[in-house]
């Protein structure tokens, strides 16, 4: 999936700070359950453009990658609750109490899960993949 953003930060040769501008969250098709409307996000600049604050960029949003990216953030969580659950069953543990351990072993796939995504940010992260000419 194809975005026009506005870069408002060069933070090293390959990466840059961009945000979507209100007329590219318009088009997009995942304006609905898009949480970076008029946030700051980071972006790859893999094919060593030369970028400067206040130009657009066209950047892509690998559909693979953000489809697997969900699946992990929801499923791995939700993978742990049964075996908190069960565990706690396994040792007699009360109904509420396996409950609990459930709801925990879903806190522990979150934490797994965030340190899963800081290890490999840069695998997950949109690429810049041309800029934008302003046209005179």
């Amino acid at each position: 999936m194809y975005e026009v953003v506005t870069i408002t930060k060069v933070l090293s040769k390959k990466r840059v700070e961009v945000v979507c501008s209100s007329s590219a969250c318009s088009g997009c098709k995942g304006s609905t359950f898009c949480n970076t409307k008029g946030k700051k996000f980071e972006v790859s600049n893999t094919n060593n453009l030369e970028l400067k604050s206040g130009e657009e960029v066209s950047i892509f949003l690998k559909p693979s990658r953000t489809i697997i990216s969900t699946l992990i953030t929801l499923i791995a969580p939700l993978l742990l609750f049964p075996v908190g659950y069960y565990l706690a069953k396994a040792i007699s543990l009360t109904e509420g109490a396996s409950f609990l351990l459930g709801l925990c072993g879903i806190l522990l796939g979150f934490v797994f899960v965030w340190l899963y995504f800081k290890k490999t940010e840069s695998q997950y992260l949109p690429v810049v993949e041309s800029v934008i000419e302003e046209e005179d």
